[in-house]
């Protein structure tokens, strides 16, 4: 097996990753990088062969684009107030990597099998697979970056077939794949799920002249997302700008975020006073029923399944946005999509899907929009290295020492934000009232433990060494930037220009990363924060935090009323890739 020798080594070609190796590149051009991508294109969910006509992003034009690199409209063909088409999308990324100048660092088709630790380096077991037959190497690397995102390895259920059952039967991630023999006239498709993507799969195949579409949700699971039209309350506010507009970011409580000056008052005022809370939870009620009121959720008896089980305060990243040509609940009023609450019993006769509810549907197709698997596809040897890396873990509740500390992390975010333990996060909303007061464990006795990394990207374990690093190990409405500051952020820590917070112990960081990840655990009870951080309105403290670490000011509006009432995106962040190599360049002439 052939051997080679890299400084460092991105694993995974979405937006984190390649934003990931363009940063990184651009900061050390003479480093050898490679970029390993293990399907046959780049753009992760908006490659090629995860594409479907139709498919298009939830942002509008100008905030899906990283900040150095702006998405020019005469260029690739999207225009101001435009959802961007997927293929644009995968257009967009493929010229980030041309002005990367990292065509030559990309190897497709390459997956990483196992990474093994061995002292302060990572052997990658490679397979790549091309014209010319299978090719097995190690590569040795110092620096490892694992971008394999959060929508890489489906989570498919198994339900009983007969063995007559025909109909084809695929996970939502091989839609694209088999578009053509699903979209079609005169079709009955059954979706299981009630996330975005399967509102996207129902409304491709309703759209199709005398099709049906129906959505199963499950009755003990999250229920349908919160969908909102692009621009909210009576003001008409872009809810994108709405999510990163730093007043209303105040009402979301949040451990990371700034505790002086203003923003310290003001959060105080808010979440540790009888009447601040009031405050919140008036403001949220009106979020949440402005969204119900506009989508006429409660006028249509079919409609009406699908409003959110939770309150607004729940939602997480299970909001997103109606970015289709037409209106998509005239096709559930016009039963072109139906609604089941329900669950599959099984596969029966040719064409046939038994429900719990006793119902019977005749079908053509099966999408399961069922979710994925957290954690990464990659093997890590040795297995025990898996448990100090703050991956994910299912099925293993934490050991007593770990119990313990999460225990007092959570009586401190208790004690800061009493709305964490006060508020209701039951299914009130359900249609089903003997489901309506089931919450979900995601508390200190859980089984399922999220992602522990400081900062969301690195393992504390691994702070001496510099050697591993996550970037997209969360889900956040400003993907953009947010890969660019990461990516920033972990190029900074890998070559040792970043002053970690030498005040504090490794017991203290350990205790902070709980602290984190542990609030994200808790504060959505419809989000994932039980598996990766989950941020919405928290995405700007954030953001704030890693800037602060690279010691830039995270406020960068100016005036008061800019930085509270005006709204963040990408064009903020432009150009802290400059001004972080003039500085580290400075440095270094006055040491020398």
């Amino acid at each position: 097996m052939e051997d080679e020798q890299c400084d460092i080594v991105v694993v995974g070609a979405g937006i984190y990753g390649i934003t990931a190796a363009a940063v990184y590149h651009r900061l050390h051009p003479g480093a050898r990088l490679v970029l390993l991508e293990a399907s046959q294109a780049i753009g992760g969910p908006w490659a090629p062969h995860r594409i479907f006509p139709g498919l298009r992003t939830n942002n509008l034009w100008g905030t899906y684009e990283i900040p150095d690199f702006p998405m020019d409209e005469e260029r690739f063909g999207v225009k101001k107030g435009e959802h961007i088409p997927a293929d644009k999308v995968h257009q967009y990324l493929e010229a980030l990597v041309k002005e990367s100048d990292l065509t030559s660092s990309v190897r497709l088709n390459t997956k990483v099998q196992t990474a093994e630790k061995s002292g302060r380096d990572w052997i990658l077991h490679c397979k790549s697979i091309s014209g010319s037959g299978e090719r097995l190497y190690k590569i040795h690397t110092p620096k490892l970056i694992l971008s394999t995102g959060l929508s890489n390895r489906p989570s498919m259920p198994t339900f009983p077939t007969a063995g007559s059952f025909e109909p084809l039967v695929i996970h939502s991630d091989s839609f694209a794949t088999h578009f053509n023999d699903i979209v079609k006239p005169s079709t009955s498709t059954l979706i299981i799920g009630g996330g975005k993507s399967a509102w996207d799969i129902a409304y491709a195949c309703a759209t199709q002249p005398n099709s049906t579409a129906t959505m199963l949700i499950r009755p003990s699971g999250k229920g349908p997302i919160w969908m909102s039209p692009p621009y909210v309350t009576p003001l008409k506010l872009w809810l994108e700008k709405l999510v990163f507009t730093r007043f209303v970011g105040l009402m979301s409580p949040c451990p990371w975020a700034s505790d002086s000056g203003f923003e310290g008052i003001a959060r105080r005022f808010l979440h540790r006073t009888w009447f601040g809370r009031k405050i919140v939870a008036a403001f949220w009620n009106v979020l949440g029923e402005d969204v119900v009121c506009l989508n006429k959720y409660n006028e249509h008896p079919e409609t009406k399944k699908l409003r959110p089980w939770r309150d607004a305060f729940e939602v997480g990243t299970a909001l997103s946005i109606l970015n289709y040509p037409t209106n998509f609940f005239d096709l559930v009023r016009d039963a072109k999509i139906k609604v089941i609450i329900g669950e599959v019993q099984g596969f029966e006769k040719s064409t046939e899907v038994r429900l719990t509810t006793g119902e019977a549907l005749d079908v053509n197709a099966v999408v399961c929009a069922t979710g994925w698997e957290t954690n990464p596809s990659i093997e890590f040897i040795p297995s025990s290295i898996k448990e100090t890396l703050g991956l994910p873990s299912a099925g293993k509740p934490a050991d007593p020492k770990e119990k313990a500390l999460i225990k007092q992390v959570e009586e401190e975010l208790y004690n800061r934000y009493p709305i964490l333990k006060q508020r209701d996060s039951s299914k009130k909303h359900h249609p089903d009232p003997a489901q309506r007061q089931s919450t979900r464990d995601l508390g200190e006795g859980s089984d399922e433990q999220p992602y522990r990394l400081f900062r969301f990207m690195v393992p504390p374990s691994d702070i001496q060494d510099r050697s591993i690093g996550f970037v997209g190990a969360m889900m956040t409405l400003g993907t953009a930037p947010c890969a660019y500051i990461q990516a920033l952020w972990l190029a900074a820590y890998f070559d040792g220009t970043l002053p970690l917070p030498t005040s504090k112990s490794p017991s203290e960081i350990k205790y902070d990363t709980y602290l984190e990840t542990q609030y994200c655990a808790l504060r959505h009870a419809m989000g994932y924060g039980n598996k990766f951080p989950d941020l919405v309105f928290d995405s700007l403290p954030y953001f704030d935090v890693l800037l602060r670490d690279l010691g830039f000011e995270g406020k960068r509006k100016g005036r008061f009323t800019t930085e509270y009432f005006g709204s963040y995106g990408p064009e903020d962040y432009r150009g802290l890739v400059d001004e972080w190599q003039k500085r580290i360049t400075e440095q270094k002439k006055k040491a020398d």
